[in-house]
């Protein structure tokens, strides 16, 4: 090499050295590593040959699987995070119903109140009222008052019950305590809805025409009541007897209030309501003779009756 040469010359030592290794890597044989282990066959007799174990790669572990996807994991997310991501979404959804909601036409109450029932109706009604007895009062100023003929409707229907709960017999309705055991709940609820609506047809409110209209009604209806072989069972019938007397003596009272107010009945229509008080009290054998004497007092000038005279007598059918 020439003392031109770019590179710095090499001294013997460097020389020799590296010629003497490049004569190593020549001529050193290239060893190929084996992928089978040799191993001796046993002899002798009867020996098998065993197959030779094959070595492969060690099945890497979860620890090393841990650590080369150590970095590479993702931070779990923030409880924190989640839950106020999970508020967001159901606020998002909750608005949206809103003004879904607020787009879209109601169903009209009256509607939905037409496809219901007469008892779909009133146990509305009763649930309602149970559940807010505040709303009791306003319920009650805004239902139409009942009429005669409404509730004579009804009275009919709890007639034609009790009379259905009779046991059936060749002979008809038997009075015996077997009968009156099935008949019993009928009648104990036909008996109180007479009642209940002679008390209010009998309120001072209620004109007087309508009100001996109702109680000549409702009386017949008690006529009507069957009697019993066990004379225990009818103190029902009589009971029912008794409250009605009550009642007409209240109207009898609530109507001469009213003449004292200035109002004034036709001859006709005393004479009517005298002449049904008279009915009932043969009918009932007597249970109305309190209302009488009641009626004769305060009513009675109207028609030309006095109390205790012949002509009243005979009126009312009572015996001198």
């Amino acid at each position: 090499m020439s003392d031109n040469s770019p590179c710095f010359p090499l001294n013997g030592f460097q020389q020799n050295f590296f010629h003497q290794s490049g004569a190593f890597f020549h001529h050193a044989p290239m060893v190929q590593k084996s992928h089978y282990r040799e191993r001796v066959a046993p002899t002798g007799a009867g020996a098998t040959e065993v197959p030779p174990k094959i070595i492969g790669k060690r099945k890497p572990s979860a620890y090393d699987f841990d650590e080369s996807m150590g970095e590479s994991k993702s931070p779990p997310s923030s409880p924190r995070m989640a839950s106020h991501s999970t508020q967001e979404m159901e606020k998002e959804y909750s608005l949206v119903k809103r003004t879904k909601m607020s787009n879209e036409k109601e169903f009209p109450l009256s509607k939905l109140l037409a496809t219901l029932d007469k008892p779909q109706l009133l146990s509305l009604i009763n649930n309602l009222i149970d559940t807010h007895p505040n709303l009791q009062s306003e319920i009650a100023s805004n239902i139409p008052r009942p009429t005669i003929q409404s509730v004579t409707n009804i009275l009919t229907n709890l007639e034609k019950k009790y009379q259905d709960s009779f046991p059936y017999t060749k002979w008809g309705h038997s009075k015996d305590d077997y009968s009156y055991n099935r008949v019993k709940p009928a009648l104990i609820e036909l008996k109180g809805a007479i009642l209940d609506y002679a008390a209010h047809f009998t309120s001072p409110d209620e004109f007087p025409i309508n009100t001996f209209t109702f109680l000549h009604l409702a009386t017949n209806y008690a006529h009507r009541l069957p009697g019993w072989d066990n004379s225990l069972h009818n103190e029902l019938k009589h009971d029912a007897y008794v409250k009605l007397a009550d009642f007409w003596k209240k109207a009898i009272i609530n109507a001469a209030s009213k003449l004292r107010e200035g109002k004034i009945y036709g001859q006709t229509v005393v004479n009517e309501w005298a002449k049904n008080l008279a009915q009932h009290d043969r009918d009932s054998n007597g249970m109305f003779r309190q209302a009488i004497d009641e009626f004769t007092q305060k009513l009675g000038w109207i028609i030309g009756l006095q109390s205790g005279s012949t002509q009243h007598h005979n009126y009312f059918g009572m015996p001198v």
